[in-house]
């Protein structure tokens, strides 16, 4: 039976590390249409149907073109760069819950002996802090990267994501306190769980705490208008300017799995995560799957609001950017701790019964 749970358990990372890598790529395909539509032009559509194929072609590219090392760059770090980015982006996927438990197919219980599947990989009880650290881990391969190179552009592109990740973690941090506060858990699964009355995002601190974690979530993901890591108008590229083939793929890769990734905290976070409104399908057989399709669906819209805002605001310049995190966001998550804690003593219990 433990060789049973084991096989089993492969064969679920398995499968979530292949539809992981087949999203993102078509993510990248969605930004690339998107764009295109903004920009008043039709977009990625030589390869296959409507360029459906388009990513794979993309794969094929990264895979089979020369792999070349620039002189004097640190050959051993340059390479770690691009796995350390991309080991914590999918690293970051095995504490996600998806949703609840489904019955295991035929197939499957006859080969392992088990009979239900969690749609997640692990549950820890610390899960919020294991993705905290996986994201405070994330910002060793863009610094190394852009140290590695021994390039100037790489290295104040480096040098610039650094100080913005560290800087935009405190306020991040300040708020999921908040969800931990108002929720008393630091298990995914049962701050989840705990929104089934009402979303946090529909709580006044959970509101305030919200806004500050997206902005501190484009921050921490080097996106516009927060990618002075890039900046490609000043920086050439930034910190992976002398990463190709195979190398900038992983960067690539990691850069849309931490998008996606923190789509799905946001969810988890503030809005339900798997939690259907309104007890739509509650009792059903089809109960799980309902929520592992609004858990998609809510997961989808915040996805596209990071192509959304790439596409409409203009870049911060840096001192901009700084000034925000220091003078403004950690200030706010300061007063959104402090609410919270006030709410949950006081106001939690009857503004839950508002929404029951």
């Amino acid at each position: 039976m433990e060789w049973g749970f084991i096989i089993a358990w492969a064969i679920k990372i398995l499968a979530l590390f292949v539809i992981i890598l087949t999203g993102v790529a078509y993510y990248t395909l969605a930004e690339r249409k998107f764009a295109g539509f903004i920009q008043d032009r039709p977009g990625p559509n030589r390869a296959g149907p409507l360029g459906l194929f388009q990513p794979l072609a993309d794969g094929i590219k990264f895979i089979s073109k020369e792999e070349i090392f620039p002189k004097n760059v640190s050959r051993g770090m340059y390479l770690l760069a691009p796995t350390i980015s991309m080991t914590c982006a999918i690293m970051a996927w095995a504490v996600m819950p998806f949703g609840g438990t489904i019955p295991a197919p035929l197939w499957l219980t006859s080969l392992t002996g088990v009979t239900t599947i969690d749609l997640q990989v692990a549950n820890p009880d610390s899960g919020v802090l294991y993705m905290l650290a996986i994201s405070s881990l994330a910002v060793y391969g863009i610094m190394i990267a852009g140290w590695a190179s021994n390039n100037k552009y790489s290295l104040l592109g480096g040098v610039r994501s650094t100080a913005q990740m560290i800087s935009y973690e405190l306020p991040m941090g300040l708020s999921i306190i908040v969800v931990v506060i108002m929720t008393g858990s630091l298990r995914l699964t049962e701050i989840s769980d705990a929104q089934k009355g009402v979303w946090n995002f529909f709580t006044p601190p959970g509101f305030v705490a919200f806004f500050i974690y997206v902005t501190a979530m484009f921050a921490e993901t080097n996106r516009l208008p927060f990618d002075l890591a890039e900046a490609e108008s000043e920086l050439v590229v930034g910190f992976h300017t002398e990463y190709g083939a195979f190398k900038f793929a992983l960067f690539f890769l990691a850069e849309y799995m931490n998008m996606v990734t923190m789509s799905c905290l946001t969810t988890i976070l503030f809005f339900g995560g798997y939690n259907v409104p309104f007890g739509i399908g509650k009792g059903t057989d089809w109960a799980v799957w309902i929520g592992l399709a609004f858990f998609i669906v809510k997961v989808l819209f915040f996805a596209f609001l990071f192509i959304w805002v790439r596409w409409t605001l203009p870049r911060f310049r840096y001192d901009q950017l700084m000034r925000l995190g220091w003078k403004k966001m950690i200030p706010w998550g300061l007063f959104a701790v402090m609410f919270a804690s006030i709410y949950t003593v006081y106001w939690k219990d009857s503004w839950v019964k508002l929404f029951l």
